[in-house]
Parts: structure tokens; sequence; C-alpha cells
């Protein structure tokens, strides 16, 4: 039984050296041989102050302000962000404020989407999310009733940033 102790305890030996130079070649190779990731990234957009927000057919003159949500149905943040959303529509009831939600997908799956998540009081668009210059989801836009932007703010916010974006839309 020695023998075959010690052959075990040799192959052992042995596949523990491999796996060894295995997971070092994957980390030299990763810090000293891969261009970082940053580099082949497009720049992140971001809507501009001031300027018009590109949406088709959408009239913001009747509105002192517009809220324009850049969504995606499969975005974590957004969907976590279904609380605030339905808190902002209620604490803006019966204020002359208009609320649009961007998709790039179809008018319909959005809209059954946000129904799901028991969202209603959006009027739901289909455009790419580059059309409002965001790069990311969720991304609020605060317009005037010229359609040109006074803020926004890029991904899930937290409380007291929720409570900044229902002032100044209530205001």
């Amino acid at each position: 039984m020695s023998k075959i102790n010690q052959k075990m305890e040799l192959a052992a030996n042995i596949l523990i050296v491999v796996v060894s130079l295995l997971i070092i070649g994957v980390i030299v190779q990763q810090y000293f041989f891969s261009s970082p990731a940053v580099s082949n990234q497009m720049p992140r957009q971001q809507p501009t102050v001031g300027k018009k927000v590109n949406l088709e057919k959408v009239n913001f003159s009747n509105y002192p302000k517009t809220v324009v949500l850049a969504l995606q149905t499969t975005c974590g943040y957004c969907n976590e962000s279904a609380p605030f959303y339905k808190r902002m529509l209620e604490e803006t009831k019966g204020k002359n404020i208009k609320f649009i939600a961007v998709f790039p997908t179809p008018v319909e799956d959005s809209t059954k989407h946000l129904e799901r998540l028991g969202i209603n009081g959006f009027e739901v668009k289909q455009a790419p999310i580059s059309a409002l210059e965001a790069s990311g989801t969720p991304t609020l836009i605060l317009t005037n009733d010229k359609g040109e932007v006074t803020n926004f703010w890029i991904g899930k916010l937290p409380a007291d940033k929720e409570t900044e974006v229902i002032n100044q839309i209530s205001s």
C-alpha cells in the first residue's frame, strides 16, 4: 500500500504544480499583457443642460416641466427604482407635469413591463437611449416647456437624491 500512496501523492503534487502554473499564467496575462478595458470603451455620454431633448412627436410646450426617463426592461437598477418612480408620480399628482419613459424596446413590450412593475402614468416612447445623450440606464432628465434639459440624474438614486428630484419636479 505504501507504493500506491507514494504514487497518489506524486500525482497530486504534479497536479498542484500544473494548476499553480496555469493560475500564474492567467494572472500574468491579465496584468501584464492585456490592454485596459477602459481604453476599449466609448466615452460615457450624459445629457447636456440647456440642450433640447431629441424625441420625435413630443410637445413639451403644454407642460412647464417634463420628466424623461431612459429605461430598459432588462436593467436591474431601473427595476429596483420602480418604487421611486411610483412615489414620484404620487407626490406630483395634480401638478402640470408630463412623464415620459423611453425604452429601446417596442412600446407595447415596454408598457407591459411598466404595468408589471405597477407603474402607471408615463407616456411610453421607443427610441435608442443614445437619442437622449445617455449611455446608461436609468437616466432621469428634467426639462422645461421648451424641452431643454434643466437637470439630470444617472443611475439608481439614494434616498436623498430621490427627494431632491421630487422637490425639483414639484417646485
